[in-house]
């Protein structure tokens, strides 16, 4: 009998010793107040335990409770706050303070009237688009650069040689466009995207506010290069690219059965519309078939004031493919800055060319 009680003694003292480590590391609930730097409660902050989905907010007081074991690091983060980690020991209570974040709050963009300002205390929608991001792989018109760049806005690239690209803000036609704090008129060709700080698209009513009907539907902002105060010296910018394209957008159907003139009617007079049916002076391409029969034309010959027929075919093969040259396109930028203590001033040189394009 005292060998069974020594025995059921033994497995006790081990069944006890081998869950002490796991009745150690129980989890248990800790509770905490968040203030700011000002000891004033903060609602809303998120609190989790490091390295999983497990958390909780606080309360309007700032308060909030959560289950944890010793070893488990809390990590507290608002929106304006500076994140912080704190791990648990064998405290049950904690009392955190987050210290602003004025990196966050400090964030400005340019508002429609041309002046810097906190991105919270605009009352607006606006969004801001760095000009940086448009000139690695840039778009010979600077406004054709912000196609997918901003939300609502959608840019049709004209295929028509220097037409200004075709801008829409939540699917209405936007035109106004504010360099500076200016209004101007433009075709957006003579803004160089290398002297460009920023964008921003000035969403909503507001616009219409301050520009009036112009830019009922919105308008963007171009802020543009200034010296920098904070970089002193003498400074030289170099940018360059070039674009090369082949083709068409849009490849137009052939035809080399029938030649000039209209309704299968086709005589050379004098290129004025001279010709019955004036066919020599306005025509389409559907003329008399190509069968080599003797028709005037602008270049048979002449004899005794009366023009000659001359034999009625096609003349060349591929005339449209020979015609077509491979456009290329080069933009270039150069910008000198010197700025001191009591001076900044930048100057910037812009070229463009492009040959062959349609």
């Amino acid at each position: 009998m005292r060998n069974i009680y020594k025995q059921c003694s033994v497995l006790g003292l081990g069944l006890v010793l081998g869950l002490a480590p796991h009745l150690g590391w129980a989890q248990s609930p800790i509770g905490g107040t968040v203030t700011d730097d000002k000891k004033q409660p903060l609602p809303g902050v998120s609190v989790v335990i490091k390295g999983t989905n497990k958390g909780t907010t606080t309360d309007s007081d700032g308060r909030f409770v959560l289950a944890t074991q010793p070893g488990d690091v809390l990590v507290i983060s608002s929106l304006g706050a500076v994140t912080q980690e704190v791990t648990v020991g064998s405290q049950t209570t904690l009392s955190l303070a987050l210290a602003t974040d004025n990196k966050q709050l400090d964030e400005v963009v340019v508002t429609a009237l041309g002046v810097k300002k906190e991105t919270r205390k605009i009352g607006y929608a606006v969004q801001e688009v760095s000009g940086e991001d448009l000139v690695k792989a840039r778009d010979p018109n600077p406004i054709s650069g912000l196609v997918g760049k901003v939300a609502g806005l959608s840019v049709g690239v004209s295929p028509e040689l220097l037409r200004a690209p075709n801008v829409l803000l939540r699917g209405n036609n936007v035109s106004l466009y504010v360099v500076d704090g200016f209004p101007i008129d433009t075709d957006t060709w003579n803004i160089s995207p290398d002297d460009i700080e920023t964008y921003t698209v000035l969403k909503g009513p507001a616009a219409a506010a301050l520009y009036g009907n112009r830019a009922q539907f919105g308008a963007i902002l171009i802020t543009t290069k200034k010296g920098n105060r904070n970089k002193k010296g003498f400074t030289v910018e170099l940018n360059s690219s070039n674009v090369i394209q082949a083709g068409f957008l849009t490849f137009p159907r052939l035809q080399d059965t029938y030649g000039p003139g209209e309704n299968t009617q086709y005589q050379f007079v004098n290129g004025k519309g001279g010709a019955p049916g004036g066919v020599d002076g306005d025509y389409d391409v559907w003329g008399p078939y190509f069968n080599g029969q003797l028709i005037p034309q602008y270049d048979s010959p002449i004899v005794n004031g009366v023009r000659q027929g001359t034999p009625w075919v096609a003349r060349g093969a591929n005339n449209l493919k020979n015609f077509l040259r491979t456009g290329f396109q080069t933009n270039n930028n150069i910008a000198l800055s010197a700025n001191g203590d009591n001076y900044t001033t930048r100057f910037s040189v812009s070229q463009q060319k492009q040959n062959s394009y349609i």
